[in-house]
């Protein structure tokens, strides 16, 4: 079964366009890096999909259902943590993840049980009632994939999840999010990390320019082009230049 369906989707701010015609079909079981450089329209994508954004044209279904007639059903399938996800300050923990489950048609005191446990396997405990503002980023990020997690949806959609977490909280996700797609979940994984995304994910969709550039298994791609690491693959794709080394006194102009 296909969990996410792309047809012709596209959104555009102004004159600007940040996603462009993308079509694309992911099936269930499967962890998908989604790559772009800045501004190539992923977090866009994202967004469209998770009901936070209305496309301009062409539309997409989460798990069968239509994101433009859909909003709720969608909703009640996806698990989302933004990039830059924020919290209710005043809320305790506890409070915030009551919440979530309240919204997702959970029973509060079973949503309560499935935080402590998934925020003990993050090696975060006894917190639950301190301030959420009173947390750090990592701390915070930790509580919004709890949050995303809690009423076990069949698609998962991260940007930029790492951010923020320690190493030890990075391998935990990481290996977690390997085990939710071989459970049967349909997991997309936006980062600049290609190392994370090659270590752990089957497939990779590329974009640029908000157009689909590529889009298949990692092992394909790397053996399309002779092997090389997936950063030089992605700025060879994408046409950037990394850059030469430039000495500081150049970039500071000429000299001390």
């Amino acid at each position: 079964m296909m969990m996410l369906e792309l047809a012709g989707l596209r959104r555009c701010f102004d004159d600007v366009v940040a996603v462009d015609r993308l079509d694309l079909a992911l099936p269930a079981g499967c962890l998908v890096g989604l790559l772009g450089a800045n501004g190539a329209g992923k977090t866009t994508t994202l967004d469209l999909l998770a009901t936070l954004l209305a496309p301009t044209a062409g539309t997409a279904r989460v798990a069968g259902h239509d994101i433009r007639t859909e909003v709720m059903a969608v909703r009640r399938k996806l698990g989302y943590v933004p990039e830059h996800g924020a919290v209710y300050e005043g809320l305790t923990a506890r409070e915030y993840l009551e919440l979530a489950a309240l919204l997702h048609d959970l029973d509060p005191q079973v949503g309560l049980g499935r935080a402590e446990r998934i925020l003990a396997h993050f090696a975060l405990t006894g917190v639950l009632d301190d301030r959420l503002a009173s947390f750090s980023k990592g701390m915070r990020r930790k509580v919004l994939v709890t949050a995303a997690l809690l009423h076990d949806p069949p698609v998962l959609l991260l940007d930029e999840p790492m951010d923020g977490l320690d190493v030890a909280s990075q391998r935990r996700l990481a290996d977690l999010l390997v085990q939710l797609a071989a459970g049967g979940k349909t997991v997309v994984y936006s980062s600049h990390v290609l190392q994370q995304v090659e270590e752990i994910c089957q497939r990779l969709v590329l974009i640029h320019e908000g157009r689909l550039l590529w889009h298949g298994e990692v092992a394909d791609l790397r053996r399309e082009h002779g092997g090389a690491p997936l950063t030089d693959i992605f700025l060879r794709m994408t046409h950037q230049d990394s850059g030469s080394t430039v000495a500081w006194a150049d970039l500071l102009g000429g000299g001390a």
